[in-house]
């Protein structure tokens, strides 16, 4: 059985991964771009997988099926630091769009790695670490798409 705290944590963590996803959904209808577009889908199959992967361990009450399928862990470009999230309007260009994004991704794996932190040592730990790193790399794929627009327009 499940511990009430890990309990609570993945409630959040399904809450927020169902948050993530509104966002990129938010996203799609403001971007024009094609390629940028098709990054965005990728990334709400993902958080959407992963709710789908947080409920079943909820239901089930166990931590056995959360072995999320992580290949990275790269430390960020930098870009996005200063940026803070908003709202995201018509007018935002794809260069504020990805870098709300990269933010966005970036308070995320803060998030689970300060879960990662509070339940370190036990299988929650670990899967809060396999989030962590599943956020990372959605960041760097933001990031790299963000360096690869910027280096195009200059």
């Amino acid at each position: 059985m499940m511990e009430a705290s890990v309990r609570k944590a993945l409630e959040e963590a399904r809450e927020k991964k169902a948050l993530s996803y509104e966002f990129y959904n938010k996203l799609l209808k403001v971007v024009s771009d094609l390629s940028t577009k098709e990054l965005i889908k990728d990334l709400m199959e993902q958080k959407k997988k992963h709710q789908e992967i947080i409920e079943q361990a909820l239901e089930t009450g166990s931590l056995d099926n959360l072995g999320l399928d992580v290949s990275c862990r790269w430390k960020g470009l930098g870009i996005g630091k200063g940026v803070k999230p908003e709202v995201v309007t018509g007018e935002l260009t794809v260069q504020d769009v990805l870098l709300i994004a990269i933010r966005y991704e970036d308070n995320s794996v803060k998030y689970y790695e300060e879960l990662s932190e509070k339940f370190k040592g036990t299988p929650a730990g670990e899967v809060f670490f396999k989030l962590a790193s599943d956020e990372a790399c959605h960041r760097n794929d933001v990031q790299r798409m963000y360096d690869d627009i910027v280096n195009l327009e200059n």
